[in-house]
């Protein structure tokens, strides 16, 4: 269990050390990043293994770390570039000028939180992009995923002295008040910017508690995603992005597929495409559900949470067109086709976080729309269409932190777009140099010329 003595002495003496980060130049902020890249592929077995033991997923999986290798590369190559003060035009009212433009500078103390779905790659991902703005962070990983977290905290001290990056495991913190969770402990501290990957509940709470320190803050927070396919597009290639949109990590990504429109004609045939697909990638002969391929439920409060959601659905008159069972043993749900759902049960109301796939029918593009409204600003939202005139009246009527036409959350891997959420699906955008300047202050500078 921590001490409050002993977050409060990092925190000050990260506090102290701000000024010397800031001052870093690209090329040493870049070695400590290759320091981070060579410890992360040390332990690549190690990372693995501990993923296995949190989330169920195979033990020689690399997808988080290739993710992690890319944004390092990213950062090693542009970095510079992004440093450099951004000229700008001067404006015709405005006296002459000697020089216009904007220097980027660090925020501050980051206090980032890992997240348990992908806790390798939504931990270092933003870390990466903190340490190459020049900010010194405080970090606390996910109590969800606990192996995982242990690794990290170890790759973290191996890599950065504490008054660069320190990372907390302990959920726990000792105080002269009793005991409180560490969560509440950073948050009380006077942070300079707090990143989050979490849910809309969680992000209320962060917002209330920078608002404190008026801190500014970055929060992905998920939401309702929906996938919209139209009758101009072969099936078969939808079926292949929903393995991985609905299906992979169990079901638990923030951009997970959350519900699909289909025409109404084409819900069997899409139901049967998109089923014979995940027979393919996750059945064996006897037709046996392999959810070791992909990985389990992170515990047993979600495998009850989405299981509730199943039995509510089917209770209100939601047919079961495939799969449908439960194994409580293992925290696992088979992949699940659901139809007729009633609009108001919570499947359909609430993120799924899971590997059930209501499918919804329209004849009237209209319905979409309309539904849509009511579910909020999801972070993401996908077109399956050869139609340019279809797939510009689904941007134009709809909204979300980020689009993927013909394929799953390929925006998302995109370095050079930005990525995030908007009101209740997050706040600020990362990515790249997205990234590095949502970590940063954009400084406005005005040199007025003196003759």
């Amino acid at each position: 269990m921590l001490e409050l003595d002993e977050i409060q002495r990092i925190f000050q003496a990260q506090r102290s050390h701000r000024r010397v980060m800031r001052h870093t130049t690209a090329a040493e902020r870049v070695e400590r990043l290759e320091r981070l890249r060579a410890e992360i592929l040390t332990r690549q077995d190690e990372i693995g293994r501990a993923i296995h033991e949190d989330l169920g997923r195979p033990a020689d999986n690399r997808d988080e770390i290739q993710t992690v290798m890319g944004n390092l590369d990213k950062v090693r190559d542009e970095l510079a570039d992004w440093m450099a003060p951004l000229p700008v035009e001067k404006s015709p009212a405005t006296p002459a000028a000697e020089r216009i433009f904007v220097k980027y500078e660090p925020r501050g103390v980051v206090l980032l939180f890992g997240t348990w779905d992908f806790p390798i790659g939504m931990f270092f991902s933003p870390l990466i992009q903190a340490v190459a703005a020049g900010n010194v962070v405080l970090a606390k990983t996910s109590s969800m995923a606990p192996a995982t977290g242990e690794v990290i905290e170890q790759i973290v001290r191996a890599v950065f002295d504490e008054r660069e990056v320190a990372v907390f495991n302990d959920n726990d913190v000792t105080t002269p008040d009793g005991v409180r969770s560490t969560n509440d402990v950073l948050l009380d501290l006077p942070i300079d910017h707090i990143f989050l990957t979490g849910s809309p509940r969680v992000g209320k709470i962060i917002v209330e508690k920078a608002a404190q320190h008026m801190a500014s803050f970055t929060l992905e927070l998920g939401g309702k995603s929906p996938a919209i396919v139209d009758r101009t597009i072969d099936l078969d290639l939808v079926a292949e992005a929903f393995l991985g949109g609905k299906i992979y990590n169990h079901g638990q990504t923030c951009l997970s597929v959350d519900y699909v429109w289909v025409p109404a004609d084409l819900r069997d045939a899409f139901v049967e495409t998109y089923v014979a697909a995940v027979k393919r990638a996750y059945y064996d002969e006897t037709g046996e559900f392999q959810w070791q391929r992909d990985g389990r439920f992170v515990d047993k409060r979600n495998y009850e949470r989405v299981k509730g959601y199943l039995d509510e659905a089917i209770a209100r008159g939601a047919t079961v067109a495939f799969g449908g069972k439960t194994d409580a043993d293992n925290l696992v749900i088979e992949p699940t086709v659901l139809l007729d759902v009633p609009r108001d049960t919570r499947i359909i109301q609430e993120e799924i976080f899971g590997p059930i796939l209501p499918v919804l029918t329209y004849t009237d593009e209209e319905e979409i729309f309309a539904h849509s409204d009511t579910l909020g600003k999801p972070l993401g939202f996908s077109v399956y269409s050869r139609d340019d005139a279809f797939i510009e009246r689904m941007l134009d009527n709809t909204t979300s932190g980020g689009v993927t036409i013909n394929g799953h959350a390929v925006h998302w891997a995109e370095e050079n777009l930005p990525f995030g959420g908007v009101n209740s699906s997050g706040y600020g955008r990362y990515h790249g140099v997205w990234g590095f300047r949502e970590l940063s202050n954009a400084r406005s500078v005005f040199h007025v010329a003196v003759d």
